[in-house]
């Protein structure tokens, strides 16, 4: 796991969270949207976001299923840190009062 993919998850634990106390903004929708779907493809090696841009709508859908199937798998296999990253988040927008 790299300390980019890292990031990306903790951006995305951002969201999840903002979204759990809040209605979000566009522009947050759109960023979030963009943070999830970066998050599934960091996890095929065989998929970026150019080569992901250029498919069909069907292609997509199951990228975005592997992606999101290898996610659940590392979240399963690092509860601790998932822990760790989901109360960071909380903590973050508690203190931001975002």
């Amino acid at each position: 796991m790299t300390a980019e993919t890292l990031a990306l998850i903790a951006s995305y634990f951002l969201c999840s969270e903002a979204a759990e106390t809040r209605l979000l903004d566009r522009a947050e929708v759109e960023a979030c949207t963009s943070t999830y779907t970066a998050v599934k493809l960091s996890f095929l090696p065989d998929v970026d976001a150019t080569d992901y841009a250029t498919m069909t709508a069907v292609e997509r859908a199951e990228v975005n299923q592997r992606g999101y199937a290898a996610y659940l798998a590392w979240r399963a296999a690092n509860p601790t840190l998932v822990s760790e990253m989901e109360a960071e988040a909380h903590h973050q927008l508690s203190t931001s009062g975002s």
